[in-house]
């Protein structure tokens, strides 16, 4: 897990505010950089294991799917681990990124019925909110954890940005990114196949 920093938590909770977005893109610090996009002194070592996770990086401004081996079966604050250390540099070469700060920390992670409670631990610093963020956190726990996730911080429901900038307090689906997720893998482009001889004529 990453240490404990807010700045996503923060993100939220300033749209709540009123304050704009930025007027122009700008640079961050080693602190706000989402995973992947800072050079890293000890990246992240190739996974390997007989199970499979299915994590959500993003591509192109989109969020898309990365199938990862695991050693063995992963709950689900362990697979929020895995999202928020951002991808491998497989991954990374294939062109997926994170835009969850390096520095979010989760709490805990509690299934509800059909609903996992995601307890966010941080400050609130001053960070832009990322909707595409969000959404890899919710496309990561659903379906096949829950149905939908719940994000809080300091005992109360924590409202987050779905892709229209509209805010939700209860429970978020992935119909609140619906046109953020991307179909296709990220996946390493593969060679070209030879092209085989030319067929011969027909014996006329």
């Amino acid at each position: 897990m990453r240490r404990a920093g807010g700045l996503l938590v923060a993100a939220a909770l300033l749209v709540a505010c009123g304050l704009p977005p930025d007027a122009e893109p700008r640079a961050l610090d080693s602190a706000e950089a989402p995973a992947g996009a800072l050079p890293s002194a000890s990246p992240l070592p190739e996974a390997v294991g007989d199970e499979r996770v299915t994590l959500w990086f993003v591509q192109g401004g989109r969020v898309v799917p990365v199938t990862r081996p695991v050693a063995a079966r992963t709950s689900t604050t362990a697979l929020l681990g895995l999202l928020l250390d951002g991808p491998t540099p497989a991954e990374q070469q294939a062109g997926a990124t994170s835009l969850i700060p390096t520095s979010l920390s989760v709490a805990g992670a509690e299934t509800q019925g059909d609903t996992v409670l995601v307890t966010l631990r941080g400050t609130r610093d001053q960070l832009r909110p990322q909707a595409l963020a969000f959404a890899q956190i919710v496309a990561t726990l659903t379906p096949e954890r829950a149905a939908g996730v719940r994000f809080r911080l300091d005992g109360a429901d924590l409202p987050v940005p779905r892709s229209d900038g509209l805010l939700i307090s209860g429970p978020v689906s992935r119909s609140a990114y619906a046109d953020l997720l991307g179909d296709l893998p990220v996946a390493p482009r593969s060679a070209p196949a030879a092209a085989g001889p030319a067929p011969s004529p027909p014996a006329g």
